[in-house]
């Protein structure tokens, strides 16, 4: 038997007894009792398995830069290679508002021709981040990432990662880590 921790209390003493008064007309053993959360599909495409590697933009491709209000607003495309659980070449389209006062938040998608535990295809992601210049020629950022669905292999691959790192300012190119947990969906 499964019962969601989410359940209300009064629900799950409700099935409690039940199955009490449904053993003194009907006795059946238990043999053990599972809380936990129920897997969607089959248990095993449904793991969590832990991320982590690195993006490295190595060029941009695009870059168009325009000022509203006091503030800085780029709109730019880079490429670069993803290391670790995530392996292969990305693209991103990034949109970089930043602040009089050197703080800056991005919304971009990242486009990645990766393999991922043997498994090929294209991912797509949403992500955001906030972050602030330290130095005249460095910043720093936090943010996450979505992986909204792929193709191929990866077309059920879904996770979310917690992404972190710097730009050279005076290249425009950043260099960050992601951690989080990955799974496939059915």
């Amino acid at each position: 038997m499964t019962i969601m921790k989410a359940w209300p209390k009064a629900t799950v003493s409700m099935m409690a007894a039940s199955m009490v008064l449904a053993c003194e007309q009907n006795p059946v053993r238990v043999e053990s009792v599972s809380v936990t959360r129920p897997v969607i599909g089959n248990a095993a495409t449904s793991v969590k398995v832990a991320a982590s590697g690195s993006f490295n933009q190595t060029a941009i491709t695009s870059l168009d830069v325009q000022t509203a209000g006091g503030n800085t607003i780029l709109d730019q495309t880079s490429v670069g290679a993803i290391t670790g659980t995530l392996t292969g070449h990305f693209e991103d389209d990034l949109k970089v508002v930043i602040h009089p006062n050197g703080k800056f938040n991005a919304q971009f998608t990242i486009t990645c021709t990766c393999t991922v535990d043997g498994k090929f295809g294209v991912l797509e992601m949403a992500a955001g981040d906030t972050g602030e210049l330290v130095s005249p020629t460095l910043a720093v950022f936090a943010g996450r990432a979505v992986i909204k669905g792929g193709t191929g292999d990866l077309s059920g691959l879904r996770g979310v990662l917690r992404i972190e790192g710097t730009v050279d300012v005076t290249t425009g190119l950043a260099t960050y880590g992601y951690t989080g947990d990955i799974h496939f969906e059915p």
